[in-house]
């Protein structure tokens, strides 16, 4: 809300009230017609009416355009960490199917080992029970023997296989582990220093809102000051109007009957400039 506050001088009042335009008009200080000042009171209050709309609307345009762009810097603020975060599980997962990718490769060398180490003790084994065919008896016993050796050598190196395939999947388990570990404690860091930022937001919106409450509640103290003044300014002109009609009474009253004959369409115009 606009509150215009005119001071009208002492002469330009006295223009508007027919009164005192017999009065101004008797001692001859006062040249202009009532319409003319009129029109140029009219024109004074239509610029000031005008350059108020202006400062207004350029008021609302500085407001708008800080709106903006504190809304455009916290998007790009959300799109900066959107990004960040997206990048960061990228390279996680690609971590995650890197490993994923050399556990694999590294299952297809042992079983390929293993593989080929079953297969030359299968071979070892025909070749001991050709041999035992051969020899006879004496290489029966030595085949049997030669048996029970692979036999164990079988056993032991399945043992040794189980317990490479398990000590395997334990440090699949424990990597995996890590990693959960590892990308659990990013998310946190990640959502901690998101917390922060928004935190250090709200302190700077707060702190920018204070100030401009500080400067409205200054820019308010002023236009108080200067309407009372004003006020006081236009309070000392009625005063001096006042005592200028005083002094004049006696011929006004000699003229109040052309006075009563002066058009009613002045009167809004005189409560108007009051």
């Amino acid at each position: 809300t606009f509150v215009l506050v005119c001071s009208v001088p002492v002469r330009q009042v006295a223009a508007m009230d027919p009164q005192a335009q017999e009065v101004s008009g008797q001692d001859g200080m006062n040249g202009q017609s009532l319409s003319t000042a009129r029109e140029a009171r009219k024109r004074a209050e239509l610029d000031a009416q005008l350059l108020a709309n202006r400062i207004a609307l350029l008021k609302q345009e500085e407001e708008k355009a800080w709106r903006k762009i504190e809304e455009t810097r916290k998007r790009a603020g959300e799109v900066m960490a959107t990004r960040a975060a997206n990048e960061e599980k990228f390279r996680a997962k690609e971590d995650f199917y890197r490993g994923k990718w050399e556990a694999i490769r590294q299952a297809q060398a042992q079983n390929a080992y293993a593989r080929d180490k079953g297969r030359m003790a299968r071979e070892a084994t025909q070749n001991a029970l050709m041999e035992a065919k051969r020899t006879g008896v004496q290489a029966s016993k030595r085949q049997a023997q030669e048996h029970l050796m692979a036999k164990k050598e079988r056993e032991t190196n399945e043992k040794l296989g189980n317990q490479d395939r398990a000590n395997y999947i334990k440090r699949q388990k424990d990597e995996s582990k890590r990693r959960l570990e590892a990308e659990r404690a990013g998310k946190l860091e990640m959502f901690r220093a998101d917390y922060e930022a928004r935190i250090g937001q709200e302190e700077m919106l707060r702190a920018r809102t204070e100030a401009l409450v500080s400067a409205m509640e200054k820019e308010e103290m002023e236009l108080i000051q200067r309407l009372q003044n004003t006020q006081m300014m236009q309070r000392s002109a009625y005063d001096e109007l006042e005592q200028a009609l005083g002094t004049t009474a006696q011929p006004v009253s000699r003229t109040r009957g052309a006075v009563d004959d002066e058009p009613k369409r002045d009167e809004p115009v005189a409560n108007a400039a009051a």
